[in-house]
Formats: structure tokens, C-alpha cells, sequence
């Protein structure tokens, strides 16, 4: 399927300056906003399709990590060889929208299994990323599995209500600039 090339680029730009905005902590001064990396992947594969998307927006998390870190002074705790488990651990968020999109598509009646998508390939992402970050990163003396269960019950909850909310309120602005202009939905599919 050919898709318009200019909502993709829209898409991926508006994903981008969000990622910007809440992966580098710039607002944190004024008001900490949860970081949207899951959901902006889901988003993406939902209206994105091509890989170097998911190749280019990985890329740039990469480099707005490398600067907060490197210039900026944020602690590079979590920089660590596990780093690379980010890679399928936003693989699963991609694919689930690519999947999203293709199986389920646009209706109203699709929410509650996108739903139960969102959650599931959220808890996937979770245990990759995580599970990568305990038993790879090398900042614990002896990683067990005893000791990473409680880790997800740590974690998990915050990492799903935000990419819950994020991937919400991606939905409610496509849904409203659809509504408002039922011709960009036309262009999108094509």
C-alpha cells in the first residue's frame, strides 16, 4: 500500500518533539511529564509503517540520551551495555501498532482489544527492557529472578498508565484532526 508521504512525515514529527519533550525532562522544572517512547512507538507503527521510521525516531531517543547525559549532566545510570534491549523492547510497541492498524484498523469497536493489545505489548516492553537492564546492565551484584519479579510490580504500573494515557490522547487528537478534516483520512490511506 502506498501511504502520503506527508502525513507520515507529520506523524513522525510530532512524535518526535513529543519524545523531546518528555525524554529529556526539558519541562521537569516547571511540570514532570511521563516519557511517551512506548506509546510514540505504538503511535508510529500504527501511521508509520517503515521501518526507517522505527529506525529514525529509535535514533533520535539515542542521541537525546547521549546529550542529556553527556551534556547536560542527568545521571547515565541506566546507559549501560543493556542499553541495545531497547531495541526490541520498542520492536514490540511498533509491530503491536503495525499490527494494530492492520488488523483492527480505526473502529470504535476495535478499542477493546487494541486495548488489550496496548497492555500486553506494554508488559512485553516492560520485561525486555527492564529484564535486560537487571540481568545485562551489570549494576547488579546477583541478578536473580526473585529479584527482578518485584521490579516489574515496581515499574510496570507507572510505564503502563503512561503509555495508556499517552496512546489515548494520540488517539483522541487523530481522532479529533480526522474529524475536522475527514480528508486527511482519505490521504492517509492511500
Amino acid at each position: 500500500m502506498v501511504r502520503n508521504t506527508r502525513f507520515e512525515l507529520s506523524v513522525f514529527g510530532l512524535l518526535a518533539l513529543v519524545m523531546l519533550i518528555t525524554r529529556s525532562h526539558s519541562l521537569s522544572q516547571v511540570i514532570h511529564l511521563p516519557d511517551t517512547s512506548l506509546a510514540s512507538f505504538f503511535v508510529l507503527g500504527f501511521f508509520v509503517r517503515r521501518a526507517a521510521a522505527f529506525g529514525a525516531l529509535f535514533l533520535l531517543g539515542y542521541a537525546i540520551d547521549v546529550v542529556v547525559i553527556g551534556w547536560f549532566g542527568q545521571s547515565a545510570f541506566c546507559f549501560t551495555p543493556a542499553y541495545g534491549m531497547l531495541v526490541p523492547a520498542y520492536g514490540v510497541m511498533w509491530l503491536a501498532g503495525r499490527y494494530a492498524q492492520t488488523r483492527l484498523g480505526e473502529s470504535l469497536a476495535a478499542l477493546p482489544i487494541m486495548a488489550v493489545l496496548l497492555i500486553c505489548a506494554t508488559f512485553a516492553s516492560e520485561l525486555l527492557s527492564s529484564g535486560g537492564f537487571y540481568f545485562l546492565g551489570g549494576r547488579f551484584a546477583d541478578p536473580t529472578l526473585a529479584g527482578f519479579l518485584p521490579r516489574i510490580g515496581r515499574y510496570f504500573p507507572s510505564t503502563l498508565w503512561a503509555t495508556l494515557g499517552w496512546s489515548g490522547l494520540a488517539a483522541a487528537a487523530f481522532s479529533l484532526l480526522f474529524l475536522i478534516r475527514p480528508e486527511l483520512r482519505e490521504s492517509e490511506r492511500r
